[in-house]
């Protein structure tokens, strides 16, 4: 199957598929051998080469999904990329001497939303098993945020109680969908909440990515994916969700084969899952 075919979304060209992949593998291995530049000393380095090594696993995530490769070959990446995560939130507490120092920052958007990504996407490649070790890089933050809470309780017993998040644009919309009870108004939310997504996130640094910059230069796209809409697809038990395949941001693929695959996760459905009532407010 040729390129254009496969690819996901339509702002990857094959060319910079390659010069993408290429640079992301080279700094993954350039940084795990090497301190980054940029500090004050050696530990602060090395502390900068974590995060950066992190940074990219993700989107390396990302560009292979995009790029239309097989979606069983993601679940294993996802260990790549807590694993790196988990590596920057040792380093990051040891250097600040914080034990309890969360690697993502509620008060980011960029954090926020690759936050939500990452949850989604253990979803929605059933390892609900990474949940644990996701929620252990925020601890400190547990009970600040309904949207985080929520969509962790869908697999964890131990979640809190909250009303109040930090974004309600454009992420409003995705938690009224988990306190809606029939299917339509489900949908309804999801669909608002795909319709302003990246208008939304309009300030975080991945945003219009693939638009060549003042000097005519592409790079640094891996794709645009709501991976937290199609995890509350799957965990609402929405079985037409064709009325979303319209919205560019949405991973209608992925939902898919989500479906179809089940059986890796042994996944509850929404009724099993005491999901709570009451949000209603945004910080």
């Amino acid at each position: 199957m040729k390129f254009v075919e496969q690819r996901r979304q339509p702002f990857l060209s094959e060319s910079n598929y390659r010069m993408e992949l290429e640079g992301l593998l080279a700094s993954i291995d350039l940084f795990s051998k090497q301190p980054s530049g940029v500090g004050r000393n050696l530990q602060e380095r090395w502390l900068a080469s974590a995060e950066i090594i992190a940074s990219k696993y993700f989107d390396l995530c990302l560009l292979k999904y995009t790029a239309g490769d097989d979606i069983s070959a993601l679940r294993s990446n996802l260990d790549q990329i807590v694993s790196a995560y988990e590596d920057l939130a040792q380093q990051n507490r040891n250097f600040h001497a914080e034990p309890d120092r969360p690697v993502f920052s509620f008060a980011s958007l960029d954090d926020y939303c690759r936050l939500l990504q990452l949850i989604g996407l253990c979803y929605l490649l059933h390892r609900r098993d990474l949940l644990p070790r996701i929620a252990k890089l925020c601890d400190a933050l547990k009970g600040e945020d309904a949207i985080y809470e929520d969509l962790l309780a869908f697999s964890l017993s131990d979640r809190v109680d909250v009303d109040q998040w930090f974004w309600d644009k454009p992420y409003g919309d995705l938690i009224k969908a988990f306190y809606k009870d029939i299917e339509a108004e489900r949908i309804a939310c999801l669909r608002t909440f795909l319709k302003r997504w990246y208008k939304d996130l309009s300030s975080t640094g991945w945003h219009d990515a693939h638009k060549p910059d003042s000097e005519g230069r592409t790079g640094g796209y891996f794709g645009y994916w709501s991976f937290e809409a199609g995890a509350a697809v799957l965990l609402l038990g929405i079985e037409d969700d064709t009325s979303l395949h319209p919205f560019l941001y949405y991973p209608k693929d992925i939902v898919a084969w989500a479906k179809a695959n089940m059986e890796l996760g042994n996944d509850l459905d929404a009724s099993a899952t005491g999901i709570r009532s009451g949000a209603d407010q945004s910080c």
